[in-house]
């Protein structure tokens, strides 16, 4: 089926639309895959997490990086290439794409795209590896938390002393008056 060069332009908005809101583009080969297939996973991705998948033209999407200021992996558009684009959290759905692929035959990742950092396989591999975001945002609170926590009591401890003397005599002096 031919498109035309209005359709092209369409595809290619619409493409760099997504890629500016997304945090990552994960690119994956359905080739073998049925219709039942992509749309099962689809609605899998779309459950699961705040991404999209769509199935792409590979020389549309290699021009809609372009223009969206990404990296372009050249070798990672060939063949039939389905585009996740994660809007939120990207390890959510990199660990729903691992365990599709993990089950099926006919559906593997090529890698991936965050800003100008171009990802194997390998590498989405451990984005699916990586703790929820809000895990690593609770967790890193917890590290800047905690010297906090001690660099406050280390200020404050004298302050606490000498209250605690004054109370100590106060006391004393009700008890001999």
């Amino acid at each position: 089926m031919a498109i035309n060069r209005e359709q092209k332009e369409a595809f290619v908005a619409d493409y760099t639309e997504k890629l500016s809101r997304s945090q990552a583009a994960y690119i994956a080969d359905y080739r073998g895959l049925s219709v039942a297939g992509i749309n099962d996973l689809r609605t899998l991705i779309r459950a699961q997490t705040d991404a999209e998948l769509t199935v792409t033209k590979n020389t549309l999407f290699g021009i809609a990086l372009r223009e969206a200021g990404m990296a372009v992996p050249e070798n990672l558009l060939e063949g039939p290439t389905a585009v996740i684009f994660c809007y939120d959290d990207p390890s959510a759905p990199a660990k729903v794409l691992r365990r599709y692929a993990d089950q099926s035959d006919f559906f593997s990742i090529k890698g991936g795209v965050i800003g100008k950092s171009i990802l194997d396989e390998k590498g989405v591999q451990g984005m699916a590896d990586l703790p929820p975001r809000e895990q690593i945002l609770a967790t890193l609170i917890g590290a800047i938390q905690g010297p906090a926590q001690a660099l406050f009591s280390t200020i404050t401890a004298p302050m606490r002393e000498i209250a605690t003397v004054l109370h100590g005599h106060s006391d004393q002096g009700e008890v001999e008056g």
